[in-house]
């Protein structure tokens, strides 16, 4: 059993600058491959934007993986330096957010989306280092990145169809960064940059936080890191090109799963845990995506819960002992809560799924990794970037189509009132509410078989342990 130790003020700057930073850049990676763009091009115009999209997005989770090991290996000991690099890398975000609307051609918005993740990339790396020596750094950087990759979705509002991006302002369905997100951000990465480090009496380095990375090892992270990127990005071309097929999916998410899994047993039991964990809350995140996407419930609202949920969960896993138990609840929490929502279909639904997903992310992360410094430095920049995995579960289990038939149709279009406003539990399309119809449940289940099956696999890894 364990919890986080409290830190120092001054030591809480880089894990709250690490959080910020660790949304940030999953929001400007998380975005559902979808063809539903208003471009003024052909099909192989679209095509080539689909392919640009998802190649940006995994080369940038690999780059995020290669930043943190080349550091390990040639700036250990630098404290500042990875903090005035990320608020460089935080200003060239927020350049993409502005140039983005006035993208004059596809290849443009293709290079500002390639910028962006690879931004996005480098910022992770750089953050990952900059709280490598700090109790509670590495559980607080993924807490922000898998809660902003739950709520990278809050706001977008999906037609019958799907996923539909309406205006050439942003590279995702799910638009840019928020405002606030980048200034909060930047604001706490230059605190962090300011703050003194680790030292006598202000949380020393140890030998349990802070593990030797041979090179060797480094060079060998990399390499997995690429295996993984190449096998999800190779699922999501697979899948994601042409007719959506459930048995190419089902197959791809079996060989990405099984290569992630072997990745890990390439670590201790207790490295591989944290694996298979990030894996869990990845596939919770995804799921919340295709939750979240009819629900009626204010984005403002939406946003508090998340919000609301990771400070509880934080707040939990540093004031309560967490250990098998308590991670065996937290991932059963993250398997059953979107699953739930989503057959449910029915308000609060929805909001609750994601209050439970963001409390038990943090709880989670902590309950399997080996003290509160976190899992080996070889192993947390995988387990944080799973180049392509989010890409890969988005694209193979879509977002729920509506199931129509012509009477509903007919029955729907003979009672309409023009104007009317949608009540709270109905279906939203373009400018349609569909009351009762029904969404096909079969993404709902592709998604709840993989978190069960990396919770499954927790299981299997704590009894090793």
């Amino acid at each position: 059993m364990r919890r986080l130790r409290a830190a120092p003020p001054t030591l809480a700057a880089p894990v709250l600058a690490a959080s910020a930073s660790g949304a940030l850049a999953a929001v400007a990676w998380s975005g559902p491959r979808t063809a539903q763009w208003p471009f003024a091009a052909g099909v192989d115009d679209l095509v080539r934007w689909q392919s640009a999209q998802s190649t940006a997005t995994t080369v940038g989770q690999v780059l995020a993986v290669a930043v943190a090991a080349y550091l390990l290996a040639v700036a250990e000991s630098a404290r500042r330096l990875p903090w005035i690099l990320a608020v460089v890398a935080i200003v060239l975000l927020a350049f993409t957010k502005v140039a983005l609307p006035e993208s004059a051609s596809l290849s443009v918005l293709i290079a500002l989306h390639g910028v962006k993740s690879a931004a996005a990339g480098v910022l992770v790396g750089l953050a990952l280092h900059g709280v490598r020596h700090l109790r509670g750094g590495w559980v607080g950087l993924a807490s922000g990145l898998l809660g902003g990759t739950a709520l990278a979705s809050v706001g977008t509002r999906a037609t019958t169809d799907g996923f539909v991006a309406r205006r050439l302002d942003s590279s995702s369905v799910f638009g840019e960064p928020a405002w606030w997100l980048v200034g909060v951000a930047v604001v706490l990465a230059v605190v962090a940059a300011l703050v003194p480090g680790p030292g006598p009496g202000n949380e020393p380095r140890s030998a349990e936080t802070t593990p030797d990375a041979p090179r060797r090892d480094l060079l060998r992270l990399v390499v997995f890191a690429v295996l993984v990127a190449v096998v999800c990005r190779v699922g999501v071309e697979v899948v994601g090109t042409g007719e959506y097929s459930l048995a190419l999916a089902i197959a791809a998410l079996v060989v990405a799963l099984v290569v992630i899994d072997r990745v890990a047993a390439r670590w201790d039991t207790a490295d591989a845990r944290t694996v298979v964990a990030t894996v869990l809350a990845t596939t919770a995140a995804v799921a919340l995506w295709n939750t979240l996407a009819r629900t009626t419930t204010s984005e403002t609202v939406l946003l508090a819960v998340g919000l609301a949920g990771l400070a509880a969960g934080a707040l939990a896993a540093w004031l309560l002992p967490v250990g098998r138990i308590t991670s065996w609840l937290a991932g059963l929490a993250l398997a059953a809560a979107p699953a739930a929502a989503s057959l449910l279909d029915a308000e609060p639904a929805p909001a609750v799924a994601l209050g439970v997903v963001t409390v038990a992310v943090p709880i989670l992360l902590l309950a399997v990794a080996h003290g509160d410094g976190g899992p080996h430095p070889t192993v947390r920049p995988l387990a944080l970037a799973l180049p392509g995995a989010a890409l890969l579960l988005s694209t193979a289990a879509p977002l729920p189509a509506l199931l129509l038939d012509q009477v509903t149709i007919d029955d729907f279009l003979a009672t309409l009132a023009p104007l009317d406003p949608a009540d709270p539990g109905t279906v939203t399309g373009i400018g349609l509410s569909l009351d009762g119809v029904t969404a096909d449940p079969t993404p709902t289940y592709l998604l709840l078989g993989v978190s069960v099956a990396a919770f499954l696999r927790l299981l299997t890894l704590a009894r090793r342990g």
